[in-house]
């Protein structure tokens, strides 16, 4: 006769095997969507960042009575904002301590990274680009890629801050406008 005992059985069900790995595929099925997304948004993110980086050299350089410089420095994998510093007489670029810079993905290549000035490629691990007090500022533009995406972010002469597109979708600089030049001087804001 048979028993019913299970002290000598060893081991799982075929059922209790089947409901481990239904949940084990819910699970991954839940976590999937999330791991693939979170490149998508940590480039856009990147790209925030990089703007923002842009944006502080854009009103350092029309405000401030000192250099401003920026540079993507393709060793370290990050982009800088710089101030000239002077200790004993001896004048130096360094980052801004009040702007860390930022460190870039290892998954973003070296390559995909693209400083243009006045619509010529340069390389800014050497030489930065800076704007003394009073300079005419040369249009600056950022070229990030990866994959299928890729951002543009140009700071005109002119401009108060970057103009960003990504993925071919963006916004126009912003322009200081002169209200007594177009005869608005007296209108309310």
């Amino acid at each position: 006769m048979f028993s019913l005992s299970r002290t000598n059985q060893k081991g799982f069900t075929l059922l209790e095997m089947i409901v481990v790995i239904i949940v084990i595929g819910i699970m991954t099925a839940m976590v999937i969507p999330r791991l693939s997304g979170n490149r998508n948004r940590e480039f856009n993110l990147l790209v925030d960042q990089v703007s923002d980086i842009v944006l502080m050299f854009a009103h350092r350089s029309s405000t401030s009575n000192q250099p401003s410089g920026i540079r993507y420095d393709s060793e370290l994998h990050q982009f800088e904002l710089l101030a000239k510093f002077n200790e004993d007489g001896d004048k130096y670029w360094d980052i801004d301590p009040l702007a860390l810079p930022i460190l870039f993905p290892k998954w973003i290549d070296e390559n995909d990274v693209e400083l243009f000035i006045d619509g010529e490629l340069m390389d800014t691990s050497q030489w930065p680009i800076t704007v003394a007090p009073g300079e005419v500022r040369p249009l600056i533009e950022v070229s990030l890629g990866w994959e299928s995406r890729h951002a543009l972010i140009s700071l005109s002469s002119h401009s108060i801050g970057p103009s960003v597109w990504l993925d071919g979708n963006g916004s126009d600089p912003l322009v200081p406008i002169d209200l007594d030049a177009q005869g608005r001087g007296r209108e309310e804001w």
